[in-house]
């Protein structure tokens, strides 16, 4: 691939990279990350199939965005014990904030959300989350459907308990 194929290619990935980053990481983190993704896609340019460049930006990310939380939480335990207290949420947030879903979310199991988040946030097809989580098609396809029966099952239990 050439450099100007390259530019040409990744330039049009770098909003989709980067929303994906955004609802991950730290708005603030997001450039860095972006960038320190398309160095190295740059450097892998000759492995990356042609028309699997965003799947292959996205397991890359999935790579980053992991070693990026180690070193934040490293760097988090020392500053807590310097840091005021955060005050609480306004009421204005927490109204417009879907708490019962937020809920659910956080009783996924990690990999259900994985998914759910690149098939519904990210809006990638099957094929294509099986690229960025390294699994077949098919359990692709066996993950993400019980992934949203877990989901929907949560959501309805919890509506029943708000029944009675």
């Amino acid at each position: 691939m050439s450099p100007e194929e390259f530019n040409a290619v990744f330039r049009a990935l770098l909003p989709d990279v980067s929303r994906f980053l955004a609802r991950r990481v730290d708005k603030s983190d997001v450039e860095d990350l972006a960038a320190d993704l398309f160095e190295l896609a740059w450097s892998k340019r000759s492995q990356i199939e042609a028309g699997l460049e965003l799947p292959w930006l996205y397991k890359s990310a999935r790579y980053l965005i992991a070693n990026h939380h180690r070193k934040q939480s490293g760097r988090n335990r020392i500053f807590s014990t310097l840091k005021e207290p955060i005050a609480a949420p306004s009421a204005e947030s927490i109204a417009l904030a879907d708490i019962e879903l937020a809920e659910v979310w956080r009783e996924l199991s990690p990999k259900d959300s994985e998914i759910l988040a690149l098939w519904s946030f990210e809006g990638l097809e099957v094929s294509e989350i099986s690229k960025v989580l390294e699994i077949s098609i098919n359990a692709a396809n066996i993950r993400l459907s019980r992934a949203r029966t877990s989901l929907k099952s949560k959501l309805d239990e919890r509506n029943s308990q708000v029944g009675t």
